[in-house]
């Protein structure tokens, strides 16, 4: 009856892999286990590259830009990774979605909520559009629509 627990341990396990190897193709499978991050939403994707702005991983959250060099976009982001990079004490406090998932193709509408300590909440708010490509979702287009900060 011990090794009973074991075994059916051994088969929930190979149900588990089963079941998210029939559901998603093998390439999503083994992107997702190589990138923890492969977001399988737009949002998913929009989160995580605020957050590596948030901890100065600059080059990494360059990685999930498909912009062309030289373009309005670009300069946006290196706006922002200068900014970040100036000021250490700058932290995102939270996202707030605007719209869903459904109007990816309009893009999405994104708050970003910065505190520090020595300066009261501020917001930026942020059009982006993102498109599915071989590596997961990738924004295309960044462009701030108020400027608070």
């Amino acid at each position: 009856m011990r090794y009973s627990r074991y075994v059916w341990f051994l088969g929930l396990s190979l149900f588990c892999l089963i079941t998210i190897i029939a559901v998603r193709t093998p390439q999503t499978v083994i992107s997702a286990l190589a990138d923890p991050y492969y977001g399988n939403s737009p949002q998913q994707t929009i989160q995580h590259f605020w957050q590596l702005m948030d901890l100065r991983q600059t080059d990494l959250a360059r990685d999930l830009l498909m912009i062309p060099e030289g373009s309005l976009d670009q300069k946006e982001f290196r706006e922002w990774e200068t900014r970040l990079n100036k000021d250490p004490l700058l932290s995102l406090q939270k996202l707030e979605f605007m719209n869903s998932d459904s109007t990816i193709s309009q893009g999405v509408v994104v708050h970003v909520f910065w505190t520090s300590p020595i300066e009261d909440v501020q917001y930026v708010t942020f059009s982006m559009n993102l498109r599915q490509s071989e590596k997961g979702w990738r924004i295309e287009r960044i462009k701030r629509i108020n400027n608070t900060l």
